[in-house]
């Protein structure tokens, strides 16, 4: 099967390699569609993510959708031909993944979802659960997202779904633009005004906010001053959430005053009081095939294995140009994959 390879980082090659066998409780998907996750994936490519991708050679991508084509010998509750979706940790961008059943973190597509639509509904694992559903929202409550990148975006459109006010801040106007269409109220621009502007700003706008919802890996302001925006809006016994993107330490350069947390009683932490579960990872797709959340909107480009370079580039340092890309298991015509 052709499967796309970081060897080492910054090493990326196609190749044909065996198709994986089902184990016991595994089952083997054909994949539909793939999604280019902008910051873990360009990581993985640097040799700067930490954590569970940091090993070397791997298959790139996570955030797939596949078609079941093979059963594993105690696998009862899927069956040839299921759609499902999930997050895999075997590598995406590949004709076959191999899925582990148990504990079944995935999600089988309803009907009306599209591949594509579904292999970026992933992102609710590290959206939805993390920001949006552990912070029991109540309708009217203001939410101020920090990031549209995909995201954030998605954290944005859930929070709207939850009947929130939704501010949005970002350098990007095309993801602040997407930002609306997906359901926030009021954006701002980060490239265009100062962090004391818009703190301004959303003072006039909604007043004090009550959940912070940090959507960022790294913080692309000249005054790494990402946390005051948030941190200064708050109300007092305010909530902030925050995706986890694992980068190694090194590179993190988030500055924040822990004494100003303090001082608003601020409750911060991943996930509040509970991690995601696979219920909450469920419900996403429902969501999405309900209308609730148009995720499709997000997508602006399409490619295969080979164009993944270029792709990679497109997602890491031309983000004013696009915003999720969907990456199809195929080559262009032509191409010749590596012996």
């Amino acid at each position: 099967m052709l499967a796309a390879i970081v060897e080492r980082p910054h090493e990326f090659v196609i190749k044909d390699i065996p198709r994986p066998d089902a184990g016991p409780k595994q089952v083997i998907i054909k994949t539909l569609a793939c999604s280019i996750c902008n910051a873990t994936d360009n990581h993985i490519l640097e040799g700067i993510f930490d954590g569970y991708h940091d090993r070397y050679p791997q298959i790139m991508g996570h955030e797939v959708c596949g078609e079941v084509v093979e059963l594993g010998a105690e696998v009862t509750d899927l069956k040839l031909g299921d759609r499902i979706a999930l997050y895999t940790p075997y590598g995406a961008f590949a004709e076959y993944v191999p899925v582990d059943v148990d504990p079944g973190y995935y999600a089988v597509v309803p009907d009306n979802l599209s591949d594509e639509e579904a292999s970026i509904c992933e992102m609710f694992d590290g959206a939805y659960t993390s920001t949006i559903a552990c912070a029991e929202l109540t309708p009217g409550e203001r939410v101020l997202i920090v990031g549209a990148g995909p995201l954030g975006l998605t954290a944005a459109s859930c929070a709207a779904a939850h009947g929130a006010v939704v501010c949005s801040v970002d350098f990007c106007q095309n993801r602040l633009d997407m930002a609306l269409e997906l359901g926030a109220r009021h954006v701002y621009n980060r490239s265009q005004y100062s962090a004391e502007e818009i703190i301004g700003q959303v003072r006039r706008d909604v007043g004090e906010i009550d959940l912070a919802c940090m959507c960022i890996a790294l913080d692309r302001s000249e005054e790494l001053d990402a946390f005051l925006i948030p941190v200064e809006l708050l109300r007092q016994d305010g909530r902030m959430t925050s995706v986890n993107v694992e980068v190694q330490l090194k590179y993190h350069n988030h500055r924040m005053n822990p004494f100003h947390l303090n001082r608003k009683n601020v409750k911060y932490r991943h996930n509040l009081e509970r991690a995601g579960t696979v219920e909450d990872f469920r419900r996403g797709f429902r969501m999405v095939s309900e209308g609730r959340v148009p995720l499709g909107k997000m997508i602006t480009h399409r490619v295969t294995l080979d164009q993944l370079p270029w792709a990679l580039d497109l997602c890491h340092n031309h983000l004013d140009e696009c915003i999720k890309v969907i990456v199809y298991p195929r080559l262009s015509e032509g191409f010749r994959p590596t012996e």
